[in-house]
């Protein structure tokens, strides 16, 4: 999946955990969260929307782990959920980074290429008839991703 979606992903993933009947402090730094977080497990991918901002880090991340390895992972996602317990940081950032990260892993699974979830072990987790990155069908789950945020908003502010 591109960025975009990617962002779109994390902050629906956000709106439908509040939709659901969960609270966070700080719902604005929550939803920044959620965005920021849908973007880090690209850190291993040369040219992502995160790596052309940290461009160093994204290949030394890709020439040790490759692409859609150990930072698409259950591990990494637990190592991150650990750290971020961690930190001084709002529960809001700390849940919005974790959740958006979350909702990357999902969002790549169902694409073509799919994850290695379960990385050290080299086994793909995907739809082999899954979403091609880039595709019409990307932006059409796009386009749906954005309708279910709207209506979570819709939902949440017009009760």
């Amino acid at each position: 999946m591109k960025g975009k979606t990617h962002i779109a992903g994390g902050i629906a993933a956000g709106a439908f955990y509040l939709t659901a009947g969960g609270s966070v402090p700080q719902e604005a730094l929550f939803f920044a969260s959620c965005a920021a977080g849908a973007l880090m497990p690209d850190i291993d991918h040369k040219g992502s929307t995160i790596g052309r901002k940290i461009p160093l880090l994204d290949n030394v991340v890709s020439a040790l782990f490759g692409h859609r390895a150990f930072t698409h992972s259950l591990l990494f996602l637990f190592l991150a959920f650990l750290l971020f317990t961690k930190t001084p940081w709002a529960e809001a950032v700390e849940f919005g980074i974790w959740l958006g990260m979350a909702s990357h892993l999902v969002l790549d699974m169902i694409t073509v290429k799919g994850i290695k979830l379960f990385w050290p072990i080299k086994l793909d987790i995907g739809f082999p008839k899954g979403i091609k990155t880039g595709s019409a069908l990307e932006e059409g789950f796009l386009s749906v991703l954005i309708v279910f945020i709207g209506y979570c908003g819709y939902r949440l502010f017009f009760k």
